[in-house]
């Protein structure tokens, strides 16, 4: 497995100044690892239960299947680190996380936390699933000094969520928030509304689109596109909505702080359910050369 390590520059810094750095990580069996995540000063990745077997294509079914004999762990990198001969690999039995919304480090008890959905039946992405899949949003704690994990349920009511797609404010990634913003994934495999979820205490604040309207991934876009601001959430949620009903579809754009909708942005076609996207500043693309 070929893992590159990019490290771009900050908004302080020139458009141009950045660093890149390619370590190869050795694994036993390829992998489908989908996403990973950054502290201050650390690569998180993930090596899970989920494979990849080209030769279940000539049977007839998916070359991406579950392991039940794998043993599932994360990879801690110093981001700095010249190749892969130091990294400490943490198990975390039975645990497939296809998103990881955000990690960062606490020197005082020498762990990282790792905030991802975990996903069962693990496989479910790829092969055919019911209404039994779980997306349980997740903290995950690893060990650094005895190598040890935990993983617990963020959410603690007895109501079962489950969340998918979407972020934190990106101007704290790799660093401790209290936030995360992720597409209600109901009825699977569409997406109602999204949550506001507080990682500390779990509690929920939800947004439902409303009857026969479907979204996709929302996104935080933070008010000051600086890191200067002084609540984490002072920003606005941007969501594509489709009606099902009169096949019309919006950008939706509500504040971040109150879940009330500011406005909404008429469409001239629909943008597909699962589309990924991003949001940069007219300066930054000005920048792009």
């Amino acid at each position: 497995m070929l893992f590159k390590n990019h490290i771009s520059s900050t908004s302080n810094s020139p458009p141009m100044e950045r660093s890149h750095r390619t370590s190869d990580i050795p694994l036993d069996v390829p992998t489908m690892m989908h996403d990973f995540a950054i502290t201050e000063n650390y690569v998180i990745i993930p090596d899970q239960q989920v494979v990849f077997k080209l030769q279940e294509m000539i049977k007839g079914g998916s070359p991406v299947i579950y392991d039940k004999n794998k043993k599932s762990r994360f990879g801690i990198l110093l981001k700095n680190a010249k190749n892969a001969e130091d990294i400490t690999w943490v198990d975390c039995p039975e645990t497939f996380c296809f998103h990881l919304w955000n990690a960062w480090e606490e020197p005082e008890t020498d762990e990282i936390v790792v905030i991802g959905s975990c996903m069962t039946p693990p496989d479910s992405i790829f092969n055919e699933c019911d209404e039994n899949l779980k997306s349980v949003l997740s903290e995950i704690r690893l060990n650094l000094k005895t190598g040890e994990s935990k993983r617990r349920p963020i959410i603690q009511s007895s109501e079962q969520i489950n969340l998918e797609a979407g972020m934190v404010n990106r101007n704290l990634l790799g660093r401790k928030t209290k936030y995360a913003y992720l597409a209600i994934a109901e009825p699977w495999p569409k997406v109602s509304g999204f949550a506001k979820v507080d990682l500390s205490t779990g509690e929920v604040k939800k947004f439902i689109y409303g009857d026969r309207r479907y979204g996709g991934e929302p996104f935080f876009v933070p008010r000051d596109l600086s890191s200067d601001s002084d609540s984490e959430d002072d920003g606005y949620i941007l969501a594509f909505v489709h009606d099902e009903v009169t096949w019309k579809s919006e950008l939706q754009i509500i504040n971040a702080m109150t879940l009330q909708s500011e406005a909404s942005v008429k469409l001239p076609s629909r943008v597909p359910y699962g589309f990924h996207g991003t949001f940069i500043s007219s300066k930054d693309l000005q920048n792009q050369v």
